[in-house]
């Protein structure tokens, strides 16, 4: 490290110097640096600590870095440790002198929690938009294929018809927690730390309110000792993300198991499959199973984090270098997966046929016929016993439920009627679901035309 040795007589071991800069993640944080370099450089113009002279210098040597980054031609050196100290050093090539009192009243501590926080706000938003995005496409595939009956499963076993475009329409709803826990970390991600210095604040009469309100942000730290070792934001932003992508990894097993040849309910486009190295046969959802297999990254993103918080003592420690990148690697997954997990929506296409044979399976009308006897009068337990000794007697039988004769149905319970046999079609059952939130056709676009209604005006809520 070639800066903020004056006071030692050594330079910095080239191993150890490799050691401790963060450059690699640096990289990441570029526009959130200069953004609360520019905030900082106003706030210090307002309050007198610097002139108005200065301040535009600082500002236009800033916008020149930034132009620079998004060009592609600025890149960060190792022996400025990081990115603070390049954006420094850069910009004092660039203005001289003036670039000299930008830090004042300021430390790389509050600083770089404040770049963590810029940082994690912008990828809420990112992230909060591309569920949205998959979020409509969920609800489109659903809206396309309102007529598609399939069985539902509990315990991977045929459980109960329902409409394909009420599965899909979960998985809209499991988004929508996601979209929530984001959105509500943000009330605590945007709360500015400028001001807190190293630990203890500064006797310069500085304006953390006014720093704050620059950056967008509505709340200022209350503690300066906190406010630089705080990372509550991003164990909440990495835990959303956990969980979101635990969902998105639900999704892709799901697909995947309705995409293999024992089940056939879907098929993936060319555009979204691969081919085996050995088996011309073969096309595989490998981006799907990536969705899936990520998710243990993410957790483990998480675990990092909080392993290296848990036992560190007040105040900054170097050890907070390391909370940066679980932040970078956990959004850049969630963000591909989102969009991955977008386009393999749009390219699936559902087999009617073959989730309709299978959802007249017989044996799914097992519950039907319960509820068919508790309308009769009969109680639910006595109901359901009946028919599981029917469902019991039909397979000693070998014989399908719906192939005994009425005859054989009163012998378990006198209630049965002619009328009983329309239960046996996939759709009767389904006609039959009335309450809020089931499977019946009326519930299911009821709730997918709000779903719509909701995405297609949603805007991210900011504390």
């Amino acid at each position: 490290m070639k800066v903020l040795r004056k006071a030692f007589k050594q330079e910095l071991d080239a191993a150890v110097s490799n050691f401790v800069n963060s450059i690699d993640t640096d990289a990441h944080l570029i526009e959130a640096d200069i953004k609360g370099s520019k905030a900082h450089a106003q706030m210090l113009a307002q309050t007198g600590l610097i002139d108005k002279a200065c301040a535009d210098a600082i500002a236009g040597g800033l916008n020149e870095i930034a132009a620079e980054h998004a060009a592609g031609k600025f890149a960060l050196k190792v022996e400025f440790e990081d990115v603070h100290m390049n954006v420094e050093k850069t910009l004092e090539a660039k203005i001289g002198e003036p670039a000299g009192r930008l830090h004042t009243a300021r430390s790389r501590n509050d600083q770089v929690a404040l770049d963590a926080r810029l940082y994690t706000s912008s990828k809420i938003e990112e992230l909060a938009k591309l569920i949205v995005q998959l979020q409509l496409k969920l609800v489109e595939k659903a809206e396309n294929n309102l007529d598609v009956l399939m069985p539902g499963y509990t315990h991977l076993q045929r459980a109960q018809p329902v409409l394909f475009a009420h599965a899909m329409h979960a998985f809209v709803e499991m988004l929508a927690r996601d979209y929530e826990r984001l959105a509500d970390c943000l009330k605590r991600t945007e709360i500015s730390p400028l001001g807190a210095g190293a630990l203890a604040g500064t006797s310069l009469p500085i304006d953390p309110q006014f720093s704050a309100q620059l950056l967008g942000f509505s709340q200022t730290f209350k503690n300066s000792l906190d406010a630089v070792s705080d990372r509550d934001f991003a164990v909440e932003f990495l835990s959303a993300c956990c969980i979101c992508s635990t969902h998105l990894s639900q999704l892709a097993e799901t697909l995947m198991i309705w995409a293999s040849s024992e089940f056939g309910f879907v098929k993936f486009d060319d555009n979204v499959t691969t081919a085996s190295s050995l088996m011309p046969n073969k096309k595989n959802p490998d981006p799907v199973e990536l969705v899936r297999g990520k998710t243990g990254a993410v957790v483990g993103d998480l675990v990092n984090l909080l392993v290296t918080l848990k036992a560190l003592p007040l105040g900054y420690n170097r050890d907070l270098q390391e909370t940066k990148p679980p932040i970078v690697n956990a959004a850049k997954i969630i963000s591909e997966s989102l969009v991955v997990m977008g386009v393999v929506i749009e390219a699936m296409s559902v087999q009617k046929e073959v989730t309709l044979a299978a959802a007249s399976d017989p044996d799914l009308a097992a519950t039907d016929l319960a509820e068919y006897l508790v309308r009769k009068g009969v109680p639910f337990r006595q109901a359901h016993e009946a028919i599981s000794e029917f469902v019991t007697f039909a397979r000693e039988q070998n014989k399908p439920l719906h192939t005994l004769p009425l005859s054989e149905l009163k012998n378990f319970s006198a209630e049965f009627d002619s009328d009983v046999f329309a239960l046996f079609d996939p759709k009767t059952s389904l006609s039959a679901k009335i309450s809020p939130g089931s499977t019946g056709i009326a519930s299911v676009k009821q709730a997918l035309a709000s779903a719509r209604a909701h995405l297609e005006s949603r805007e991210l809520r900011r504390p």
